[in-house]
């Protein structure tokens, strides 16, 4: 709970946490729930992007550990813009290569919905599939 509090207590309007399942092959991706200030999160999970409760995100917290604080850096005008863009995306329902919560985070602070995981994961299934294409060839050219 202290460690909780602690995290609370660093952030500022805007910012993201960043976090990682805690245990398995979940470590490898990135899980991201914004802070909108006065103690209100929202979040692209459980179906679409929706306000989470502080036992929503402290549950969430004791299976997602956060590896970091990615602070907002725009201005008062920035972040209520941000704030507008999280009203528009309430409800949209999540989609894991459309609009995941790396997707919706992007979104609240750059104004792009953009996803270097699916991205990444693109590239690495495309490169496999060359290599794989590259050697299963008869050995003749």
């Amino acid at each position: 709970m202290e460690n909780y509090n602690k995290l609370l207590n660093s952030l500022k309007p805007i910012d993201v946490i960043v976090a990682k399942k805690r245990v398995g092959l979940g470590r490898i991706l990135n899980h991201y729930i914004v802070y909108l200030g006065n103690g209100i999160f929202v979040g692209n999970l459980k179906g679409s992007v929706k306000q989470v409760t502080h036992n929503e995100l402290y549950d969430l917290l004791k299976v997602y550990e956060p590896v970091e604080i990615r602070k907002f850096t725009g201005t008062q005008l920035d972040a209520r813009e941000a704030i507008f863009r999280v009203k528009q995306k309430l409800g949209q329902p999540y989609s894991f290569l459309g609009f995941n919560c790396e997707h919706f985070a992007n979104w609240v602070q750059y104004g792009k919905e953009t996803s270097n995981q699916v991205t990444n994961g693109f590239l690495i299934l495309a490169g496999l599939f060359t290599l794989k294409l590259i050697t299963s060839g008869d050995g003749k050219r």
